[in-house]
């Protein structure tokens, strides 16, 4: 397979019947850390790198969650466009009192048949049917994640494969492709046998998607090493074994490709949806608004946190202007409270003095927005493996937390930055690429490579890029940096952001404490 790759070397001017037969096979590895990535545990994505592009500062989007990037990758839009704000999120007409876990794909069913849509745009899978292509998508993550990643599977769009969507009855939509699933491959193990459900969903995508359904697109959402990392961290024991077998796996599917000559004509995408910090300390954040009586008590629902670990999404019922600038004031003097956003506003300000703009987040969806966003605070310190990144996490109780449990979901640059490598025959060779990307410029690279790129209706706002800097004759535009900053009284915070082609991109935020002022 790595001799494979050098084939792409030798790919000069492409005939017009080459062009068409253009594939694209993208990898998501969840939770993979950029500096992660080395030639002794990921043999096959250092050799990808280094033969083809890395991208040097890559995005998460904000919350940096699970569910929300997958939707962002299958839409390439932003949340104020595609309505997935979070891995837990709060819609009144999935449920009136408490937010739901976006995970498990019956209540992104509940928020379909509720809301109308589980996502508010147009997906990729959508536009590839209109123009007489096709996109097939594998997941050995949450089903909710798998779902995701093609939602109108269920109405004709192409295929969407997990596993345990309904274990041994349920794996694919359409549902002839489950039955055939199902009856070829059987049922994959039970959770959690993160590893099992891999190797089980990546032989489907080998034996089945590839050498059958064909597919223009294909994703692969490979979550094991998500689960390893929650659990014991970046750089344990546990996380380098699973990176090892995600790495031979992707290596292996490569070599698929190989054997069937179809490599050469495939663009390769290897990416992830966050990044990872330890968990250091916890915060109870309802508890302390009851305490202060800004909450009537813990099941009230005159105001409902969405807990994203390292970030809060909070509702206030009716939107009441009074109890949000109330909020809002009283994070501003919580120690545990961080960066700040609120809907409204210009010139990146929030409509509250001292927050940052729900624009800037490009989150800021007319019907399941929230009223408030906080960050909480993280530190560039270690965990025992010696991998910086630390991170405070809403939680049941006030204090450290023991442990080599990890997670993300907040504006740290260790969470913020993920993975973005590249490499095939549209792409440059040999490439470090300076320039901000996310998730939300995959599929406007997609249709721009399939000449596509005019099919996409509607203004631009709210929508990912495409990547010219990555085409192999494509230009190096100019990308820029600047911080913005935020007061109100004594609390004072700050946005890194990046910027290109008019498209920005958030790469850390922090509240400025007292030792941190000149």
């Amino acid at each position: 397979m790595l001799a494979a790759l050098a084939g792409w070397t030798a790919l000069g001017a492409q005939s017009d019947r080459e062009t068409a037969r253009r594939r694209f096979a993208i990898f998501v590895v969840d939770g993979l850390r950029p500096d992660a990535i080395t030639p002794g545990i990921t043999p096959t994505l250092a050799r990808l790198r280094d033969e083809g592009v890395e991208y040097a500062n890559s995005h998460s989007v904000f919350p940096t969650v699970t569910r929300l990037n997958a939707a962002t990758l299958s839409t390439g839009t932003y949340p104020s466009r595609h309505g997935i704000v979070g891995n837990s999120m709060f819609v009144a007409s999935v449920d009136v009192r408490t937010p739901f876990d976006t995970g498990d794909y019956r209540r992104l069913l509940a928020l379909d048949a509720t809301a109308g849509r589980v996502v508010t745009t147009e997906t990729l899978g959508e536009l590839l049917r209109r123009h007489g292509r096709t996109l097939v998508t594998v997941s050995s993550g949450s089903t909710g994640n798998g779902f995701l990643l093609n939602p109108e599977a269920r109405h004709g769009a192409g295929v969407v494969i997990h596993g345990l969507f309904e274990r041994g009855t349920t794996a694919a939509y359409p549902p002839a492709v489950s039955d055939a699933v199902l009856t070829r491959f059987g049922a994959p193990p039970p959770d959690p046998d993160d590893l099992g459900q891999m190797r089980w969903t990546d032989t489907v995508l080998r034996e089945l998607v590839l050498p059958d359904l064909r597919p223009d697109v294909v994703i692969d959402w490979l979550g094991p090493l998500d689960s390893a990392q929650h659990a014991d961290g970046v750089g344990s024991p546990a996380a380098i074994s699973a990176l090892r077998e995600i790495d031979a796996s992707i290596g292996h599917t490569l070599a698929v490709l190989a054997s069937r000559g179809e490599l050469a004509v495939t663009n390769v995408i290897v990416t992830s949806d966050h990044g990872f910090a330890r968990h250091a300390d916890g915060v109870d954040a309802v508890g302390a608004l009851v305490a202060a009586g800004l909450k009537a008590d813990r099941t009230s629902t005159d105001v409902i946190v969405a807990s994203q670990s390292e970030s809060l999404l909070v509702h206030v019922a009716g939107h009441d202007r009074a109890r949000i600038a109330a909020i809002v004031g009283w994070l501003q003097r919580a120690p545990w409270a961080d960066v700040i956003f609120t809907a409204g506003g210009r010139n990146g300000e929030g409509g509250v003095p001292g927050t940052f703009s729900f624009d800037v987040l490009q989150i800021a969806h007319p019907t399941r927005a929230p009223d408030v966003i906080v960050s909480l605070p993280w530190s560039d310190a270690p965990n025992a493996f010696g991998v910086p990144g630390s991170h405070t996490i809403a939680s049941a109780a006030t204090g450290p937390v023991a442990g080599g449990a990890s997670g993300h979901g907040g504006l740290s640059p260790w969470v913020v930055r993920n993975t973005f490598i590249a490499a095939g025959p549209d792409f440059k060779r040999r490439a470090r690429i300076d320039a901000p990307v996310s998730l939300a410029d995959v599929a406007p690279t997609i249709l721009q490579v399939f000449g596509l790129s005019t099919a996409v209706p509607g203004p631009a706002a709210g929508r990912g890029r495409v990547l010219r800097e990555l085409l192999h004759d494509g230009p190096m535009p100019r990308a820029t940096r600047r911080t913005i900053r935020t007061a109100s009284g004594a609390y004072r915070a700050e946005l890194d952001l990046s910027a290109i082609d008019g498209h920005e991109y958030v790469d850390a935020g922090r509240r400025l404490r007292p030792v941190d002022r000149p």
